[in-house]
């Protein structure tokens, strides 16, 4: 487990916020297929938040089956953060995390995002001002947690010093993706550097982020760096039952066999089922027409298939192409049984 101020996870497997990705069908979708301690929202506009936009309320629908949900707002010290804050525990958010690392231009020259790590007295002085209003708030139940990258650019490696001063004034928990924001999504995240970031706090949980796309990488930042918890965010796009078996790895040290093909597709049938249920209409269908290239990244030779989906104009003929291919593929190469994966000695893992 994973705690985080007041609030308890139940595995140390976050879902990170993605623009683009995150919304209720996904997450609930990861949640399904096991291992999710805690999944966040879309980044919230503080200012469409509170005037009810369409999209922005849209982000930050949740229910019943996507719980502890986190609500990640972005935004500079000029917007309404702290009243967004409070707008988003109303409405559901068991954890209020801050947007310190969005390279995204229209987040980081404009709202905030990676803009926020080249100020960081004054990005301090706003991530009190939200703690102090929903601690306020919740009476201490709600923590509020901020989402760094190591610094603008490696000459501004800011994360340790920014991380410090946050847990002072109350952040209950830093997630680090290990990247400068000149970087964007290249070349390699830098976990040395989380592992820095994690020295330099007394007693709040460091999570670690970037390059985690297997169950053993959750396994390596975290015992190379010392963080407590793993974000995975692009990894999930093409595995979201990675959770389940990092988490168990973690916890076990024993490595659950991936899924096999027909299982990977009732996955991708399930994620329709849900994107039909929570993003009806012709919004579905784009989604899944753009998510199948993620699937199909970790699914061999699967071009019909892909193609069939993109082709498809209803959800329901996306579901029949699933079909019809699972029933080729039994057909032409019968289920087998799946042989036991030894168990890695524990003592390379985390405990």
């Amino acid at each position: 487990m994973l705690q985080i101020g007041a609030l308890t996870l139940q595995t140390p497997m976050l879902l990170a916020p993605m623009a683009g990705h995150c919304d209720l069908a996904f997450r609930i979708l990861c949640r399904e297929q096991g291992g999710v301690g805690l999944a966040s929202t879309d980044l919230l506009n503080s200012h469409a938040l509170l005037r009810g936009a369409r999209r922005s309320l849209e982000l930050a629908q949740t229910n019943e089956f996507d719980q502890p949900c986190g609500m990640q707002l972005y935004g500079n010290w000029t917007d309404p953060l702290p009243e967004a804050a409070i707008w988003a525990v109303d409405h559901g958010a068991k954890l209020i995390d801050i947007n310190m690392g969005c390279p995204v231009d229209k987040v980081a020259k404009k709202h905030g995002g990676s803009l926020l790590l080249c100020h960081v007295c004054d990005t301090v002085q706003l991530a009190k001002r939200i703690v102090d209003a929903v601690a306020k708030h919740t009476n201490g139940r709600v923590p509020v947690t901020a989402k760094v990258r190591l610094g603008w650019d490696p000459d501004r490696f800011v994360a340790p010093d920014l991380a410090r001063q946050l847990e002072d004034v109350g952040i209950a928990a830093v997630t680090v993706h290990g990247r400068y924001t000149c970087q964007m999504f290249s070349g390699h995240a830098d976990w040395n550097r989380i592992g820095e970031v994690v020295a330099a706090v007394k007693n709040i949980p460091i999570i670690g982020n970037g390059d985690v796309t297997e169950p053993e990488h959750a396994v390596q930042i975290m015992r190379q760096t010392g963080c407590k918890g793993v974000m995975v965010g692009r990894g999930s796009l093409r595995t979201p039952w990675l959770f389940k078996r990092a988490s168990h790895l973690i916890a076990t040290g024993e490595l659950l066999p991936e899924p096999t093909p027909d299982q990977k597709c009732q996955v991708i049938d399930r994620h329709i089922q849900l994107l039909e249920q929570y993003s009806p209409g012709t919004s579905a269908v784009e989604c899944m027409r753009k998510r199948i290239s993620w699937y199909g990244k970790n699914m061999g030779h699967v071009k019909p298939l892909k193609e069939g989906i993109r082709t498809a104009n209803t959800t329901a003929e996306m579901r029949q192409v699933i079909a019809d291919w699972r029933a080729r593929a039994l057909e032409s190469s019968p289920i087998q049984e799946i042989p036991a994966v030894p168990a890695v000695p524990a003592q390379s893992f985390i405990s």
